[in-house]
Protein backbone atom coordinates (compact mmCIF):
# COMPACT_ATOMS: atom_id res chain seq x y z
CA UNK A 1 0.00 0.00 0.00
CA UNK A 2 2.84 2.30 1.37
CA UNK A 3 4.79 1.87 -2.67
CA UNK A 4 1.36 2.21 -4.41
CA UNK A 5 1.33 5.50 -2.78
CA UNK A 6 4.69 5.93 -3.18
CA UNK A 7 4.23 5.74 -7.15
CA UNK A 8 0.93 7.75 -7.44
CA UNK A 9 2.79 10.94 -5.56
CA UNK A 10 5.71 9.88 -7.97
CA UNK A 11 3.53 9.99 -10.77
CA UNK A 12 1.84 13.15 -9.55
CA UNK A 13 5.29 14.70 -9.06
CA UNK A 14 5.83 14.36 -12.95
CA UNK A 15 2.48 15.37 -14.40
CA UNK A 16 3.03 18.40 -12.66
CA UNK A 17 6.45 18.59 -14.97
CA UNK A 18 4.95 17.75 -17.72
CA UNK A 19 2.42 20.26 -17.43
CA UNK A 20 5.10 23.51 -16.84
CA UNK A 21 6.97 22.17 -19.52
CA UNK A 22 5.20 20.93 -22.13
CA UNK A 23 6.41 17.23 -22.13
CA UNK A 24 5.23 14.80 -24.78
CA UNK A 25 3.84 11.36 -23.21
CA UNK A 26 6.78 9.83 -23.89
CA UNK A 27 9.00 12.26 -22.22
CA UNK A 28 7.10 11.92 -19.28
CA UNK A 29 7.80 8.11 -19.19
CA UNK A 30 11.47 9.14 -19.52
CA UNK A 31 11.17 11.50 -16.65
CA UNK A 32 9.36 9.21 -14.43
CA UNK A 33 11.62 6.28 -15.24
CA UNK A 34 14.66 8.29 -14.68
CA UNK A 35 13.37 9.88 -11.38
CA UNK A 36 12.50 6.91 -10.02
CA UNK A 37 15.68 5.08 -11.10
CA UNK A 38 18.25 7.33 -12.10
CA UNK A 39 19.70 7.34 -15.68
CA UNK A 40 17.98 6.48 -18.36
CA UNK A 41 18.60 8.26 -21.52
CA UNK A 42 16.59 11.39 -21.49
CA UNK A 43 18.00 14.62 -21.06
CA UNK A 44 17.57 15.02 -17.53
CA UNK A 45 20.32 12.48 -17.73
CA UNK A 46 22.74 14.82 -20.20
CA UNK A 47 23.10 18.27 -17.95
CA UNK A 48 26.56 17.12 -16.48
CA UNK A 49 27.76 16.78 -20.17
CA UNK A 50 26.52 20.74 -21.16
CA UNK A 51 29.73 22.26 -23.40
CA UNK A 52 31.55 24.96 -21.40
CA UNK A 53 32.61 26.36 -25.12
CA UNK A 54 30.35 27.85 -27.26
CA UNK A 55 32.17 26.96 -30.40
CA UNK A 56 32.80 30.39 -32.67
CA UNK A 57 32.86 30.19 -36.40
CA UNK A 58 33.69 33.63 -36.79
CA UNK A 59 36.54 33.68 -34.59
CA UNK A 60 37.85 30.27 -35.98
CA UNK A 61 38.07 32.13 -39.12
CA UNK A 62 39.66 35.38 -37.84
CA UNK A 63 42.34 33.25 -36.29
CA UNK A 64 42.57 31.15 -39.88
CA UNK A 65 43.15 34.32 -41.34
CA UNK A 66 45.34 35.80 -39.47
CA UNK A 67 47.73 32.73 -39.19
CA UNK A 68 47.42 32.91 -43.05
CA UNK A 69 46.51 29.20 -43.14
CA UNK A 70 44.10 27.91 -46.11
CA UNK A 71 43.17 24.80 -44.41
CA UNK A 72 42.47 23.18 -40.65
CA UNK A 73 42.11 19.75 -39.43
CA UNK A 74 39.05 19.19 -37.22
CA UNK A 75 40.31 18.31 -33.73
CA UNK A 76 38.61 17.04 -30.90
CA UNK A 77 41.74 17.51 -29.50
CA UNK A 78 41.69 21.10 -29.73
CA UNK A 79 37.91 21.28 -28.57
CA UNK A 80 38.99 18.97 -25.30
CA UNK A 81 41.78 21.25 -24.80
CA UNK A 82 39.44 24.49 -24.64
CA UNK A 83 37.19 22.84 -22.35
CA UNK A 84 39.66 22.05 -19.91
CA UNK A 85 40.92 25.66 -20.16
CA UNK A 86 37.38 27.25 -19.80
CA UNK A 87 36.67 24.86 -16.64
CA UNK A 88 39.73 25.78 -15.08
CA UNK A 89 39.79 29.56 -16.33
CA UNK A 90 40.82 32.34 -13.09
CA UNK A 91 40.33 36.20 -14.01
CA UNK A 92 43.57 36.12 -12.50
CA UNK A 93 45.17 34.68 -15.26
CA UNK A 94 44.81 38.20 -17.15
CA UNK A 95 46.53 41.06 -16.63
CA UNK A 96 45.66 44.17 -19.31
CA UNK A 97 43.36 41.33 -20.60
CA UNK A 98 46.49 39.56 -21.79
CA UNK A 99 47.82 35.81 -20.39
CA UNK A 100 50.81 36.48 -17.49
CA UNK A 101 52.81 33.81 -15.41
CA UNK A 102 49.47 32.52 -13.51
CA UNK A 103 48.07 31.30 -16.75
CA UNK A 104 51.03 29.95 -17.79
CA UNK A 105 51.25 27.83 -14.95
CA UNK A 106 47.55 26.70 -14.64
CA UNK A 107 48.03 25.85 -18.02
CA UNK A 108 50.94 23.08 -17.97
CA UNK A 109 48.97 20.75 -16.47
CA UNK A 110 45.93 20.90 -18.68
CA UNK A 111 48.16 21.15 -22.08
CA UNK A 112 50.98 18.58 -21.46
CA UNK A 113 48.78 15.22 -21.77
CA UNK A 114 47.44 16.97 -25.31
CA UNK A 115 50.40 17.76 -26.82
CA UNK A 116 52.31 14.50 -28.24
CA UNK A 117 56.60 14.56 -29.33
CA UNK A 118 57.47 16.97 -32.12
CA UNK A 119 54.07 18.75 -31.68
CA UNK A 120 53.41 22.31 -30.53
CA UNK A 121 50.44 23.86 -28.35
CA UNK A 122 49.40 27.34 -28.29
CA UNK A 123 46.57 29.05 -26.29
CA UNK A 124 45.01 32.26 -25.62
CA UNK A 125 42.34 34.02 -23.66
CA UNK A 126 40.38 36.85 -23.62
CA UNK A 127 37.47 38.75 -21.88
CA UNK A 128 35.57 40.21 -23.97
CA UNK A 129 33.64 43.46 -23.05
CA UNK A 130 31.80 45.02 -26.26
CA UNK A 131 28.16 43.49 -26.53
CA UNK A 132 29.07 41.06 -29.40
CA UNK A 133 32.26 40.77 -28.36
CA UNK A 134 34.05 40.52 -31.58
CA UNK A 135 35.20 44.34 -31.14
CA UNK A 136 37.34 43.07 -28.32
CA UNK A 137 39.11 40.19 -30.43
CA UNK A 138 43.01 41.40 -31.07
CA UNK A 139 45.51 38.94 -32.24
CA UNK A 140 48.60 41.15 -32.18
CA UNK A 141 50.53 41.81 -29.59
CA UNK A 142 50.07 39.76 -26.54
CA UNK A 143 51.51 37.29 -25.23
CA UNK A 144 50.17 33.51 -25.81
CA UNK A 145 50.71 30.38 -23.61
CA UNK A 146 52.89 28.35 -25.90
CA UNK A 147 53.62 24.38 -24.91
CA UNK A 148 56.19 22.27 -27.13
CA UNK A 149 56.87 18.88 -26.98
CA UNK A 150 60.53 18.87 -27.82
CA UNK A 151 62.46 15.71 -29.06
CA UNK A 152 66.38 16.07 -29.01
CA UNK A 153 67.23 13.21 -30.75
CA UNK A 154 69.15 10.04 -30.06
CA UNK A 155 72.03 10.45 -27.49
CA UNK A 156 70.62 13.79 -26.45
CA UNK A 157 68.35 13.39 -24.02
CA UNK A 158 64.65 12.81 -22.88
CA UNK A 159 61.64 14.49 -24.85
CA UNK A 160 61.17 17.53 -22.74
CA UNK A 161 57.90 19.85 -22.46
CA UNK A 162 59.05 23.89 -23.23
CA UNK A 163 56.93 25.87 -21.98
CA UNK A 164 56.53 30.36 -22.50
CA UNK A 165 54.45 32.65 -23.75
CA UNK A 166 55.07 34.10 -27.03
CA UNK A 167 53.74 36.81 -29.66
CA UNK A 168 51.09 35.10 -32.19
CA UNK A 169 53.08 36.44 -34.53
CA UNK A 170 55.65 34.00 -33.97
CA UNK A 171 53.33 31.09 -34.28
CA UNK A 172 51.76 32.73 -37.83
CA UNK A 173 55.97 33.17 -38.88
CA UNK A 174 56.43 29.24 -37.70
CA UNK A 175 53.04 28.31 -39.32
CA UNK A 176 53.79 29.83 -42.89
CA UNK A 177 58.06 28.68 -42.63
CA UNK A 178 57.37 25.22 -42.29
CA UNK A 179 54.24 24.80 -44.58
CA UNK A 180 52.04 23.95 -42.02
CA UNK A 181 48.38 23.94 -43.60
CA UNK A 182 46.98 21.37 -41.45
CA UNK A 183 46.87 23.34 -37.86
CA UNK A 184 43.94 21.59 -35.19
CA UNK A 185 42.21 24.99 -34.55
CA UNK A 186 38.84 25.43 -32.25
CA UNK A 187 38.22 28.72 -30.66
CA UNK A 188 35.21 29.57 -29.14
CA UNK A 189 33.46 31.89 -26.37
CA UNK A 190 32.85 30.69 -22.67
CA UNK A 191 31.25 32.65 -19.29
CA UNK A 192 32.40 32.80 -15.82
CA UNK A 193 31.48 34.85 -13.06
CA UNK A 194 29.21 37.15 -15.00
CA UNK A 195 32.06 37.93 -17.55
CA UNK A 196 32.24 36.14 -21.24
CA UNK A 197 35.50 35.27 -22.44
CA UNK A 198 36.95 34.38 -25.87
CA UNK A 199 39.64 31.68 -26.20
CA UNK A 200 41.24 29.74 -29.26
CA UNK A 201 43.70 26.57 -28.92
CA UNK A 202 45.71 25.94 -31.98
CA UNK A 203 48.45 22.72 -32.51
CA UNK A 204 50.86 22.17 -34.92
CA UNK A 205 51.99 18.41 -35.79
CA UNK A 206 55.58 18.34 -36.15
CA UNK A 207 57.10 21.64 -36.09
CA UNK A 208 60.52 20.87 -37.58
Amino acid sequence: MKRKKFLALALAGVMTAVTLTACTPLDAAELLYDWLFGGGSSNASHGSEKSLVKESVELEDKLKAYLRLSETTASDRAKETLEAVAKGFDAEWLDNNKLNDKAKDALIPITQDKVQVKQALWVDVMELTSPDGTADITLDNRPIYSDRYVDPGPGSGDPYHWVYLVDPSNLRRELDYYKKNDAELYAGTFQKDGKNYAAMVTIMNGWW
